[in-house]
């Protein structure tokens, strides 16, 4: 599906730089197909080292001819990236972003003309080819389109969906703030463990060990998670010792608080879009 496509990757942070990977691993894209661009000189050579493909300082330039074109960029610089491809922005491209908050709306009034689109929030394990890639769809796509931008995620991720427009938001800023809350604790933990003893290696892998095992018992059981902490909270026990001080530093409202925050930035991504 993707053999002989054109494919253009408009910024070159992180996600490009895995998603590249991930193309030329699956050997579904020739690297000549596949273009970079970047703003930096710098980082265009550090990233050719790593995946060997064409790469250019500008951005129309790389979209232009390409069959497939990624905004890989953040969303305060999307305004200025969709102005240099408005003058060229064809109905034959599909035109995908991986920006956080910003509406489908916002896209199509900077480009002016329509266009196949889809938003795209791509797994945060992209590495490892684990997790979820969740897309939403603008009127202009095609199932063609949208087997092709399945395809190509499908080369990162262990899934890809579809979903409505008004829920990528929440699946967007849930997903990084639930990575990162468990990125944050792991190293809470390892810290933890040095401190009663461990050597900082024991100490890293027993914690990732546990927190892998006991998401694994959360997913092969009906019960919730409240109800196997029960189970291992003995009462008057050491376990229920601990638990009491993270209740008591309102561990579990604090995580919530960080969902919630995450997702009021999301808003604030948005709103300043509707503003201009």
């Amino acid at each position: 599906m993707l053999e002989g496509k054109r494919i253009a990757l408009i910024g070159a942070g992180v996600m490009a730089e895995v998603m590249a990977l991930g193309l030329m691993r699956s050997k579904l894209v020739d690297p000549v197909d596949l273009i970079v661009s970047h703003y930096r000189p710098e980082r265009l050579e550090e990233f050719a080292t790593l995946v060997p493909v064409r790469t250019t300082l500008d951005n129309a330039e790389a979209y232009a001819g390409s069959d497939i074109a990624v905004l890989c960029v953040r969303p305060q610089a999307m305004g200025q990236v969709l102005d240099e491809l408005r003058p060229i922005a064809d109905p034959q491209t599909l035109l995908i972003t991986i920006a956080a908050g910003l509406p489908t709306s916002f896209y199509e009034s900077r480009l002016g003309v329509s266009v196949p689109f889809v938003r795209a929030m791509p797994t945060f394990f992209g590495r490892i080819k684990a997790g979820t890639t969740g897309l939403a769809l603008n009127a202009a796509t095609t199932t063609e389109h949208l087997a092709l931008a399945s395809r190509m995620f499908g080369t990162i991720s262990e899934n890809v969906i579809v979903m409505p427009e008004e829920e990528i938001d929440a699946f967007t800023t849930f997903g990084s703030t639930t990575t990162a809350t468990v990125y944050v604790l792991l190293d809470a933990l390892i810290t933890a463990g040095s401190l009663v003893g461990m050597r900082h290696q024991a100490s890293h892998s027993r914690a990732l060990e546990q927190v892998i095992a006991a998401a694994r018992n959360v997913a092969a059981t009906d019960k919730l998670p409240s109800q196997l902490l029960d189970e291992l909270c003995t009462p008057g026990g050491v376990t229920v010792e601990g638990v009491k001080v993270l209740e008591e530093r309102a561990m579990r409202g604090t995580v919530i608080d960080g969902v919630l925050a995450a997702t009021r930035r999301a808003g604030e991504f948005r709103s300043k879009t509707d503003a201009s």
